[in-house]
């Protein structure tokens, strides 16, 4: 009779668990390019402006410099797994490759701690934006 209770205890939690897990959606989904933007550039406290503000700086805060590598080492590979909102699929996929190599350039040199790499790859990051903004941004 106890493993019977148990038995149906546990088959209704399993179903209860489904019930309430995402259905569309695994660990290998891409995130979309809105939550990619949201996550790397919006905001005064976004990954991009601490990049931008330590490269700026004579003395770069390198926690924050790594922390900003990290999220955009996690969330620029992705962009390339999506659609292009516009333009072409081969250029979407070369420029997204671009902002993807520039967040692994962030990592090493927030590893490195290299105040003149960071100022010219945070230039690099900007001029990645500006390419792919120009081609495949909606208007």
């Amino acid at each position: 009779m106890k493993s019977l209770i148990c038995g149906a205890g546990m088959a209704a939690l399993v179903l209860a668990l489904a019930a309430v897990a995402p259905t569309n959606a695994s660990a290998d989904d891409p995130a979309d390019v809105g939550t990619i933007m949201t996550k790397l550039f919006a905001g005064k406290n976004s990954p991009n402006n601490a990049l931008k503000a330590a490269a700026k700086s004579d003395s770069p805060d390198w926690a924050k410099v790594k922390e900003a590598s990290e999220v955009f080492s996690k969330f620029a590979p992705d962009l390339a797994r999506n659609e292009p909102p516009q333009g072409d699929k081969d250029s979407w996929e070369r420029l997204a490759k671009a902002l993807a190599d520039h967040a692994a350039a962030l990592r090493d040199v927030a590893d490195k701690q290299d105040a003149d790499q960071l100022k010219a790859t945070v230039k690099a990051l900007g001029s990645s934006c500006k390419a792919c903004h120009d081609v495949h941004r909606p208007e």
